[in-house]
C-alpha cells in the first residue's frame, strides 16, 4: 500500500487511489493564488544580494527589536522594590540560561551571531562587579556546581538567576538533540527540569537578595519561587537583544509595562486556566500545601487552586496607578450603536510609566450560559510621574452578542457591567450600561 504523501501522487493517481480532477482542483487554487500574488509577473520580489546590508539588521532594526523585547517582559514579583538595581551593585548572574541566547525554535543558525546574552546585557549596563556562575546544566540533575554558584552569590550584593525552558534551531531539533519546547518538542509538567530548582532554592538559601528570571516559551509553576524569590521576571524567548532588554528593565533605564497574555496555573494538574470561564454558582475553596508541610485542604483541587496563580493580563510596573471612576459616552444604546469608554488613570509615583488600561464586559443575564467576563478592548498609554491621563476606548455594541439556542449571533437586550482595570482579576471601577 503507497503512503499518502505529496511525493506520491503520480503513483496514487496511476493506481485509481487518487482522482486526478482532485489534483488538478489542488493545483489549480496554488496557482490562483500565486497569481494573484504576481508571482509570475515579478518572480524575484526580494532585495538584491547588494542590498541587504543597508535592509538587514540596521541600528533601526535593532533597536526595535530591542523595544519589542523589553515591552514583552512581564514583572511577576517586586517584594519590597528590590528592582530596578543600583548599577553600583555587586551582582552574581546564575544559572545555565545567563549566558545563553535562549531564542525559540524557528530562527536560523545565523541568529547566533548577534545575540545578546542576559550575561552580556547585565555586563554592559553595570558599574558593580559583575560575576558569573552556571552553577548546573540545562539537562542534567549534576548538583555538583551548586558550590561555586553559591560562593559566588555569596560574595555579591544581590544574585540574578535565569532558568527556565529552551528549544533549538530546527536543524538541531530534528536532530534529536535536548530541548523542552519546540516543534514536536515538550515536557509534561510546567515545573524546571533537572538541577534548575534545586538551583534556585541553594540561592535563595544564602540569604542574599535574588532575582529569578524566567526565560522561556510557555508559563512556569513554581509558586514557591514566586513567595521566596526577591523579585520575579517573566522573559518569552527573545529576540538578539534579549540580554539587552532584560538589563534595561532590571537596571530600570525602562519601567516595565508587559502584561500575561495567558494565565500562570499553580500547577499543571490546574489547567486549563482562562480567564473567561463560564459563569458558574460554585465558590471557590482553594487549599494549600504550605512550604513547612502543613496541608490546609479544600475543594475543587484540594491541596491547590482552581483559579490561577497570575492571571491574564497581570503584569506589575515600578509605578502604581490609580483608576477614576469610569464614565460611557451613552448608557443607554441599541444593538448598532458604538459608544467610548472613558477613564482617568493616574501615576501615583515619582517614575514614568506605562499602563495597559483593559475593558472587561459581563453581561448581567443572558438566554444561555456566557463567560464570566470578556476583554473587549485595551489601551496602552504613557503616564509621567504625577500626571492623570484620559482614556478612552471604543466599544462597539455588536460585539456583546452571543450565540443563542438557536445558535444565532444576537446582541440581547439588558444590563451589561463594563470594567477597566489592569489585568483580568484587578478591575478597578465600572459602569452599567443597558442595551435596550
Amino acid at each position: 500500500m503507497l503512503p499518502l504523501g505529496f511525493q506520491n501522487i503520480p503513483e496514487l493517481v496511476e493506481s485509481g487511489k487518487l482522482s486526478v480532477e482532485i489534483v488538478d482542483t489542488a493545483v489549480s487554487r496554488l496557482l490562483r493564488s500565486k497569481f494573484a500574488a504576481g508571482i509570475f509577473e515579478n518572480p524575484y520580489a526580494a532585495a538584491p544580494a547588494d542590498k541587504t546590508d543597508s535592509l538587514i539588521h540596521t541600528k533601526e532594526t535593532v533597536a526595535l527589536a530591542r523595544q519589542i523585547d523589553t515591552e514583552s517582559i512581564v514583572l511577576l514579583e517586586n517584594h519590597n522594590n528590590v528592582l530596578p538595581l543600583s548599577k553600583s551593585a555587586n551582582v552574581a548572574v546564575i544559572g545555565p540560561m545567563a549566558d545563553f541566547m535562549n531564542y525559540g525554535d524557528y530562527v536560523l543558525n545565523g541568529s547566533y551571531l548577534h545575540g545578546v546574552t542576559p550575561l552580556d546585557g547585565i555586563k554592559s549596563v553595570s558599574t558593580g562587579t559583575v560575576t558569573f556562575a552556571q552553577g548546573c546544566e540545562r539537562w542534567s540533575n549534576d548538583q555538583s556546581g551548586f558550590s561555586e554558584a553559591i560562593a559566588t552569590a555569596s560574595a555579591a550584593d544581590v544574585a540574578i538567576v535565569v532558568v527556565g525552558t529552551w528549544s533549538r534551531d530546527q536543524n538541531q531539533l530534528w536532530q534529536g538533540l535536548n530541548a523542552t519546547t519546540g516543534e514536536h518538542v515538550d515536557v509534561s509538567s510546567l515545573n524546571l527540569v533537572g538541577a534548575m530548582p534545586h538551583l534556585v532554592s541553594a540561592i535563595i538559601n544564602t540569604g542574599k537578595p535574588t532575582i529569578v528570571v524566567f526565560s522561556s516559551g510557555k508559563p512556569i509553576t513554581e509558586p514557591w519561587i514566586s513567595r521566596n524569590a526577591s523579585a520575579l521576571v517573566q522573559q518569552f524567548y527573545p529576540s538578539e537583544e534579549g540580554g539587552n532588554a532584560l538589563a534595561d528593565i532590571l537596571y530600570g533605564e525602562v519601567n516595565p509595562s508587559g502584561k500575561l497574555s495567558v494565565g500562570f496555573p499553580y500547577d499543571v494538574g490546574t489547567t486549563p486556566i482562562y480567564y473567561d470561564y463560564l459563569n458558574s454558582g460554585r465558590y471557590v475553596d482553594a487549599g494549600r500545601e504550605y512550604d513547612n508541610g502543613t496541608l490546609a485542604f479544600g475543594h475543587q483541587y484540594v491541596l491547590s487552586s482552581p483559579v490561577p496563580l497570575y492571571e491574564f493580563g497581570y503584569g506589575k510596573s515600578y509605578s502604581t496607578f490609580s483608576y477614576s471612576a469610569l464614565t460611557l459616552s451613552k448608557t443607554s444604546v441599541s444593538a448598532t450603536d458604538n459608544i467610548t469608554v472613558s477613564v482617568d488613570v493616574t501615576n501615583n509615583s515619582t517614575r514614568d510609566g506605562a499602563e495597559v488600561v483593559q475593558l472587561y464586559v459581563k453581561d448581567l443575564i443572558s438566554s444561555v450560559v456566557i463567560p464570566n467576563i470578556e476583554l473587549k478592548g485595551f489601551s496602552k498609554v504613557s503616564i509621567a510621574a504625577g500626571e492623570t491621563k484620559t482614556v478612552q476606548i471604543p466599544l462597539s455594541i455588536e460585539k456583546l452578542g452571543l450565540w443563542d439556542i438557536r445558535m444565532r449571533y444576537v446582541v440581547e437586550p439588558g444590563d451589561f457591567l463594563i470594567f477597566a482595570g489592569s489585568s483580568s482579576a484587578d478591575l478597578r471601577s465600572n459602569a452599567t450600561l443597558t442595551v435596550g
